[in-house]
């Protein structure tokens, strides 16, 4: 189980697939909800933010509307007619004066039944019973109520709630009145009659319609949650039947704003403004729902683009994987060949991309692999059996190493102390060379292999040979390849002085710089020009085989260089990292080296 959910694990179709939907798919449905949501969001408020500013001004159209209407009724108070109406008794003697007053009268109040659509109707009665109705007749209503509540207030504007009058026709209807008692204005604590301004409702109502499909309902409520204005006529006059909308709505009565409302799974924005200088509040509901509306076409776009964006992602899976996992997949079944060892494998190359080029080179292999196993390994396997025979007939180096050894300690015995002196330079030369088959030894031991060689030749040359050793002090631990120093004295003593009758002087200095292992061999022959140390780094058998061996075991770290030496004579320096933890040249221990001589 765990290995199926590693992800490395996982074949290259199913990797693929995982990626296309976490990082195609997924990402692009949750950025085109992300956008459906910001813009939902934005649509919303901008929603809110204009039914505001529509509230606001049928907030102002309302309020014109009822400072209109007291404005009428504060002109009764002022204007000499209303006073002399109200205030003139209806005897025989006065009818004509009433007459001409009730018309002048009449002229002023049909003009603002005339310019204001909204009133229905104006009753004014006087102090002596005189009585005046200009508007839609109507029957005998029960205003008694109003008009004691208007009595109450010695002068001050009422408004009634929404109730229900009938004309003489017998039709009802839905008013909203203005109650208020006209004092003397010489002595405004005296009643001289009592006016009555009724609004039709429903015609009211048209200054707060709206066409807008987004609003769903815009109403007037009043302090005791009655309805004054609603396109439902029978809700005027009663309370709002929702109570729990009613408890939120006065909650923002007093400075307005919005709310969030839920009825029936469906959501509302509530946004409420109350009307200044009375106890109405507007109201207005917008269906969320209708608000999204106008998303719908943002939507079906961004649908249409993830159907036409899947259905090109499936395309560009359906094609990766038939031109580039496919082939993957035959490549890897031909692999599965070779592992079980049909080295007839061969992958079908239909291209020069990457994977073909790969197809190419493992098609190349297994023909390699299979000329190998045919043809070079089984000469090997010969080649390995001749040596193996050939190695059956040498002598053992130990027995030839002990031999010497013997034959030493018998010229010690006879007194042959010089012989007895060459057999041992000699063997200790062949220890060393041996070291226990490994190619590692420290720099001491390789100085003093050096050193018997050189005297060796000393026996040889007498005193036409002088050499030198030096080593500084703390690297003599220091692993170094096998007989790296030996092979450049030998090609020295036979090719750097030819031609030349002189001392053969040869130096060798050993140091250390920062981490690397610095050799210098040089010697007072007739050293290299350029157009000789170039042939020598290319086909010297020595130097180049020095070389080879440096780089095989340092890489680019290890140099041959050939320098020039001002006094003359030839200067090879050897250069690669200082090493003393090299765990295969701990086979031998030589003797110290004599560096002063």
């Amino acid at each position: 189980m765990k290995r199926l959910l590693y992800f490395p694990d996982w074949q290259l179709r199913w990797k693929f697939l995982f990626i296309f939907l976490a990082l195609v798919m997924i990402p692009m449905i949750a950025f085109s909800l992300f956008i459906y949501s910001q813009a939902n969001q934005a649509i919303q408020l901008q929603a809110i933010d204009n039914t505001k500013s529509h509230l606001e001004k049928v907030e102002d159209n309302m309020s014109a509307a009822i400072l209109s209407i007291e404005d009428i009724s504060s002109y009764m108070i002022y204007s000499n007619d209303f006073r002399t109406f109200l205030t003139t008794p209806s005897t025989p003697e006065n009818q004509i004066r009433l007459k001409h007053l009730e018309e002048r009268i009449n002229g002023y109040a049909v003009f603002h039944l005339n310019s204001k659509p909204y009133l229905d109707s104006i009753t004014l009665t006087g102090l002596h019973n005189s009585r005046i109705h200009i508007g839609t007749p109507l029957e005998k209503n029960e205003e008694g109520v109003w008009e004691r509540k208007a009595k109450a207030l010695y002068g001050k504007v009422f408004w009634s709630e929404a109730y229900t009058i009938t004309d003489d026709w017998g039709r009802k209807k839905k008013v909203v009145s203005l109650f208020r008692v006209i004092n003397d204005i010489n002595n405004v604590t005296r009643p001289i009659g009592l006016v009555t301004i009724r609004l039709d409702a429903a015609k009211l109502y048209q200054i707060i319609e709206t066409d807008s499909k987004s609003l769903q309902q815009t109403f007037v409520l009043d302090h005791n949650q009655k309805v004054v204005l609603h396109h439902d006529p029978s809700l005027i006059g009663r309370t709002y039947p929702d109570k729990k909308f009613m408890n939120k709505t006065l909650q923002q009565k007093e400075q307005g704003g919005s709310f969030l409302y839920e009825k029936e799974s469906e959501q509302y924005h509530v946004v409420t403004q109350p009307l200044e200088g009375t106890d109405l509040v507007l109201v207005a509901i917008v269906d969320k729902a209708n608000v999204a509306e106008g998303l719908k076409k943002i939507m079906d776009s961004i649908i249409m683009m993830m159907v036409v964006l899947t259905l090109f992602g499936i395309l560009a899976m359906a094609g990766f994987y038939h031109f580039n996992i496919k082939r993957i997949v035959r490549l890897t079944e031909q692999t599965r060949q070779v592992e079980k060892g049909d080295f007839s494998a061969n992958v079908l190359v239909h291209s020069r991309d990457e994977i073909g080029l790969l197809g190419l080179r493992f098609n190349k292999m297994v023909e390699r692999i299979q000329h190998l196993i045919e043809k070079e390994y089984k000469m090997e396997i010969r080649s390995r059996e001749a040596d193996l025979k050939l190695l059956q007939s040498q002598i053992n180096p130990h027995f030839l190493y002990n031999t010497l050894d013997m034959i030493r300690w018998t010229a010690r015995l006879e007194n042959a102390m010089d012989t007895s002196k060459l057999i041992e330079q000699l063997s200790k030369m062949f220890r060393i060379s041996l070291n226990r088959g490994k190619p590692w030894i420290t720099l001491e031991a390789e100085l003093t292999y050096s050193q018997s060689y050189l005297a060796l030749q000393k026996r040889r040359l007498g005193k036409k040979l002088e050499f030198t050793l030096y080593c500084e002090a703390g690297i003599m631990e220091a692993q170094v390849l096998k007989q790296l120093i030996q092979p450049l004295i030998e090609n020295s003593l036979q090719h750097g002085f030819e031609n030349m009758r002189k001392i053969r002087k040869i130096y060798i200095r050993c140091f250390q710089e920062e981490n690397r292992l610095v050799i210098d061999v040089m010697d007072n022959g007739k050293g290299f020009s350029p157009e000789e140390a170039a042939s020598a780094m290319r086909g010297g058998f020595a130097l180049q085989n020095i070389l080879d061996r440096l780089t095989s075991a340092y890489g680019e770290r290890g140099a041959l260089e050939i320098r020039k030496k001002e006094s003359g004579g030839a200067w090879v320096r050897l250069v690669f990292p200082f090493d003393a933890e090299k765990s295969e040249g701990d086979g031998y221990d030589a003797e110290s080296v004599d560096c002063g001589r």
